[in-house]
């Protein structure tokens, strides 16, 4: 969906705010389960309260590292020409259990300050009732790899316009416990803030605002490619990472790189259609809840060349193949494609968010109406089991050739949350 819906919509507008997800679809109804805990039921005086992520549900312990990236052959594009492009990317990967430099949290501290900051201001969170820095996750920082013959399966993740990375932990933890390595990548200077070895960090610049969508998804397209590149060297043997910290054991040539797959969420899933578009060695791509826009305001080429590989559209109310802002996309697709939806999600029910605001909704630290904007009415617990269920079988069609079990033959009975849209192709 384009900007210029989001401008005819007030309710969508105040949503996107300054988190500025620019592929939003219009919000409905509330929800009430979630997934957290409390020190003491925020309040006047009280300790702020503590979030908890759902577990994964995969065979295998997660384990995960972050590796600080820098392209020599691309200067910035949002800051001084003179600086080198900078990433910072987490990796989530099957990990031997009983090893490692315990629990990451979800997000780091320089980051989690900025996001709550602007949590209390977009989703009217009362001030200080919620501390986001010490949310734990279930993966334990630098644990070594549990390898599999063949290499393990990748799969890229691209966040919302200005969301950090961390927000997609929930699902990029329960692939890694079922064996696949996730690669996640904060776009500097477009997402909210990045967080670098040492604590620095590098918040968002205004010229990410001024620009068109087309020009983010290009510079976004291009650190995935770089991304891509250096996955490649780790698996070769060699320590892509600038700052020259240990990586985890076990992980240098443990990766399939024959079976990479991608998905993202909002501007993430315009991104992953176009880095399948440029680049080939991405074989399936799945967008949770993006739009791709069309004619002269389209995200990209891939709206109008199309693909001849595996795509998967996952969406909240709107967004989805019947909306004109995706059906040129849809219509040029030529492989195997799908298009479902959870009509009571809304944007953020693809985002961690969709278990961790129901729990501050219920504490009494947001409004009602506010949390029906931003997650919708589906039960948390239900739609992330929707959402682990199609993104799994999806990439285990296509990365591992396993069947889906008619999960993508139509209906099912098993999530009567999903409307099945449309599917064709083989």
């Amino acid at each position: 969906m384009d900007d210029n819906d989001q401008s005819r919509n007030p309710t969508r507008r105040r949503v996107a705010g300054a988190l500025g997800l620019a592929l939003l679809t219009p919000a409905v109804g509330a929800t009430t389960a979630g997934a957290a805990t409390a020190r003491r039921h925020p309040g006047r005086g009280r300790a702020p309260l503590t979030l908890v992520l759902p577990a994964p549900t995969g065979p295998y312990s997660v384990g995960t590292t972050s590796m600080h990236l820098v392209d020599a052959s691309r200067s910035d594009p949002w800051v001084s020409p003179t600086r080198r492009r900078e990433l910072m990317v987490s990796l989530w990967y099957p990990a031997r259990p009983g090893h490692g430099k315990g629990v990451a949290p979800q997000l780091p501290a320089g980051t989690a300050a900025r996001f709550g900051a602007l949590a209390e201001k977009e989703f009217s969170i009362r001030a200080g009732a919620v501390d986001w820095a010490p949310t734990p996750t279930h993966s334990v920082v630098g644990a070594p790899v549990l390898r599999q013959r063949g290499g393990l399966p990748v799969v890229l993740y691209s966040p919302g316009k200005d969301v950090p990375r961390g927000f997609g932990t929930v699902l990029a933890e329960d692939l890694a416990s079922r064996g696949y390595v996730v690669v996640a990548v904060d776009h500097t200077h477009e997402s909210l803030a990045v967080e670098f070895p040492g604590g620095r960090l590098e918040d968002k610049q205004p010229a990410t605002e001024t620009r068109g969508l087309r020009a983010l998804v290009d510079v976004r397209v291009a650190d995935v490619r770089f991304v891509l590149d250096c996955l490649e060297a780790l698996n070769a043997g060699g320590t892509p990472d600038a700052s020259r910290r240990p990586l985890p054991a076990r992980l240098a040539r443990s990766l399939d790189l024959t079976a990479i797959g991608m998905f993202g969420h909002s501007l993430g899933g315009a991104t992953t259609a176009q880095v399948m578009h440029d680049d080939h060695r991405v074989v399936a791509g799945a967008n949770l809840d993006g739009g791709t826009g069309s004619g002269p305001e389209s995200v990209g080429t891939v709206v109008d060349d199309g693909l001849d590989r595996p795509f998967l559209l996952m969406s909240s109310i709107l967004g989805n193949s019947r909306h004109p802002a995706l059906a040129t996309f849809w219509q040029h697709l030529r492989g195997w494609r799908c298009n479902i939806q959870m009509l009571a999600a809304s944007h953020y029910s693809y985002t961690d968010l969709q278990a961790e605001l129901p729990r501050i909704a219920a504490a009494g630290a947001m409004p009602p109406d506010r949390l029906r904007e931003a997650v919708g009415t589906v039960a948390s617990a239900r739609s992330l089991r929707v959402q682990r269920a199609y993104l799994s079988a999806f990439l285990d069609t296509h990365l591992r050739h396993r069947p889906d079990h008619g999960l993508f033959d139509g209906p099912s009975p098993a999530f009567p949350e999903v409307d099945f849209i449309d599917r064709a192709g083989e």
